[in-house]
């Protein structure tokens, strides 16, 4: 038999609204890490002023075609991450956490990361000042290896759970987890996002440098343009 092989865990971390770097923090690692991680990238097209602007007045000096400009567009990513939960195989985390609950802790972990973060304009009014409403959510990086430490906004959850125990709780659960990216609008005033977008758009380019360094002399094949 070969030697065991030990596995990075994916995970989620939340930064509560100014907590980045130091910081007060939420940390949910994957039990299982997901086997498939599907991914979507759409280029959205900017909007060219005077294209777009002569096109409405029709007038000769606007072109319909130059109202989409590819080149200014930015980049969406999203995609879809299966987090699952079972009792009979808890992350070491949550070894200490009263059996009775089953993964119930778990899974409103999870789901808690879709509300804004309290504060302590949260507490209950005394009745004499007014309770603001609860606007920031914390800032949720989605790390996958070394390389990949995405800043996301959860955009939807599906929670089907499966076992139950006595009292109710539930013993297994497998959550999908809607994700989309965070851009760099999102970085103006969050550097944890601008971090995160910079962290892992260097290592994006120095894999693709790797690969594209050594196919560089590879032109068996290969048209000779």
């Amino acid at each position: 038999m070969g030697d065991s092989v030990s596995y990075l865990r994916g995970a989620f971390i939340a930064y509560e609204p100014g907590g980045y770097p130091n910081g007060d923090k939420r940390v949910i690692p994957f039990r299982f890490n997901p086997e498939t991680l599907s991914r979507a990238f759409q280029v959205e097209q900017g909007k060219s002023g005077s294209g777009t602007e002569g096109a409405k007045k029709g007038g000769k000096g606007g072109n319909a075609e130059q109202g989409a400009d590819a080149t200014s567009g930015t980049v969406k990513q999203t995609f879809t991450v299966q987090v699952r939960f079972d009792f009979d195989d808890r992350h070491d985390a949550a070894a200490n956490l009263p059996a009775e609950y089953g993964i119930l802790p778990e899974v409103s972990a999870l789901e808690g990361l879709l509300f804004p973060a309290e504060s302590p304009t949260d507490a209950p009014s005394d009745g004499k000042e007014p309770v603001k409403a609860r606007q920031q959510r914390p800032t949720v990086l989605f790390v996958w290896g070394k390389k990949r430490v995405l800043p996301v906004r959860i955009t939807a959850m599906n929670v089907n759970e499966t076992r139950f125990n006595a009292e109710l709780y539930p013993l297994r659960a497998e959550i999908d987890v809607q994700l989309e990216v965070l851009g760099e609008p999102d970085a103006k005033d969050n550097k944890a996002v601008m971090d995160a977008l910079s962290f892992t758009a260097s290592k994006r380019a120095e894999m693709a440098k790797q690969f594209l360094d050594n196919t560089s002399s590879q032109n068996t094949n290969i048209l000779p343009l």
